[in-house]
């Protein structure tokens, strides 16, 4: 079976885009831009710290801090449950290459199949475990079983069918986007109906390892649920590190809104905003001139 990479594509392509919206809310058409904006452009003069605007605008600046700080820790939640996602279905694919190897084993004779049946039986039984045991503050991640009394989870597609997915929710600062859970159980349920390539495949008894030639149909088989697999492993991969650098990007900007207020709370500053925006930025991100020299 090729892996369904249309499908793989459009996912990936929505939450990139889910993560481009959000940014753009953020930083560009968000209050926080606009006040950030307002502060810059307004007047020097009008920004000296003895302005008695000064308590209501630093208020504001700390209010969008803790706005970005909360949405940092959102989604550095989001990135775990993504990533400890990519860990589990890593170990899934592992155990689907071993099956390979034993069924090929089997198939060319270099294995009796009763010397394989044992530890392939074991590797089924592993990874049924992990499909129904793995979950995340309570929210399974593989088994679509488990989502439909779950209030975060909404499904999309049909319980138990390839390809379906549970969205959740995560929201950071006055937008949200979704990541996306892979329902697995059909793995675990043997119900391979809508995979046609591996239509049949007990992957548990004699059946699939019980002459050579029915040990290389099951290889074929084994092959094709790893393929399908290893796609959502790269796909989660790629999702957890997006959202790491994005939680800490969003926590880098309310460090720099943490600074910024309190540096403006000072009643002793004889610069403008203006200058203490440059000059925090030059000492803390990188100088480019040493005005030191």
């Amino acid at each position: 079976m090729a892996v369904d990479t249309n499908q793989l594509i459009v996912s990936l392509s929505m939450q990139l885009l889910q993560q481009d919206l959000l940014t753009n809310t953020l930083f560009s058409g968000g209050q926080v831009g606009r006040d950030l904006r307002s502060m810059l452009l307004q007047d020097s003069a009008a920004l000296k710290l003895t302005d008695p605007s000064s308590a209501a605008l630093t208020g504001r600046i700390r209010s969008d801090a803790g706005m970005f700080r909360q949405a940092s820790k959102n989604v550095s939640e989001a990135a775990s449950i993504t990533l400890q996602s990519e860990s589990n279905v890593e170990t899934l694919r592992q155990s689907l290459d071993r099956m390979k190897e034993i069924a090929d084993g089997v198939a060319d004779g270099t294995i009796t199949a009763a010397a394989g049946q044992s530890e392939y039986n074991d590797l089924v039984t592993k990874i049924d475990g992990i499909i129904a045991s793995t979950s995340y503050n309570g929210m399974k991640l593989f088994d679509s079983a488990g989502w439909a009394g779950d209030e975060r989870i909404t499904v999309s597609g049909t319980s138990g069918v390839p390809g379906t997915t549970g969205k959740v929710a995560i929201q950071a600062g006055d937008s949200s986007f979704n990541i996306s859970l892979q329902d697995l159980s059909f793995i675990a349920d043997r119900s391979f109906a809508t995979l046609g390539s591996v239509n049949g495949l007990t992957m548990v008894g004699a059946t699939d390892l019980a002459d050579a030639a029915a040990a290389a149909t099951t290889s074929s088989r084994v092959s094709s649920l790893s393929s399908y697999v290893s796609g959502i492993e790269s796909m989660l991969e790629g999702r957890a590190a997006d959202l790491a650098s994005q939680a800490s990007g969003l926590s880098a900007q309310a460090s720099i809104l943490d600074a910024a207020a309190n540096t403006r709370a000072k009643t002793n500053e004889s610069r403008s905003l203006e200058q203490l925006v440059l000059d925090y930025i030059v000492n803390n991100v990188g100088k480019i001139i040493d005005s030191s020299t």
